[in-house]
């Protein structure tokens, strides 16, 4: 059964650059990494867009980007990519061990809506995996505390929170295997 740890905070607040820097850290150590990450498309300084990109691998497509009038698919500003959507699901669907499960940003599209990789939800906690960590915004933590009561949630936008969340993911990866701290 894998150790469910959530990391939530506002849009902008860095949960994606978190998670880039936990799978490089832990992939640097010889730990195996497996999901999807949402890095934003940024025109000048603008965000235009969002990517599903594959971990590991970096394989990426177009996940959403702002929607202009006319646009079909149309959730809040995006205009999403179901296409993309379900790319990503089935490679996360496919039941692969890995030492650290990621799936940033699990969002209202999701949880609200029951679309994009929503179905991914149920499997949470029995991923085949030591840790899944997950990424979502403040407004979702009702749902996961009620739906996940042993996540272990970080609000990345407290002081020292992605200190503690590094520590914690270090400890349950770790388990006597790394000797060297992790360093966010």
């Amino acid at each position: 059964m894998s150790k469910l740890v959530g990391i939530y905070g506002s849009s902008g607040c860095g949960k994606t650059r978190f998670v880039e820097e936990i799978v490089r850290q832990v992939t640097d150590r010889g730990f195996n990494c497996r999901g999807v990450c949402s890095p934003a498309i940024f025109e000048e300084s603008l965000k235009t867009g969002i990517t599903a990109q594959l971990i590991p691998g970096g394989e990426n497509r177009q996940l959403a980007r702002l929607a202009q009038a006319g646009d079909g698919q149309v959730f809040g500003k995006w205009r999403m990519f179901p296409e993309t959507m379900t790319w990503a699901l089935e490679y996360l669907q496919k039941d692969v061990y890995s030492d650290l499960w990621v799936i940033d940003e699990i969002g209202p599209y999701e949880v609200e809506k029951g679309l994009g990789w929503a179905a991914i939800l149920p499997r949470l906690g029995n991923l085949p995996s030591k840790v899944t960590l997950i990424t979502y915004r403040p407004s979702l933590m009702t749902y996961f505390s009620r739906n996940y009561s042993s996540i272990l949630a970080f609000d990345l936008e407290q002081a020292g929170a992605a200190e503690k969340a590094t520590r914690k993911i270090e400890e349950l990866l770790s388990a006597g295997e790394i000797s060297q701290k992790f360093a966010f």
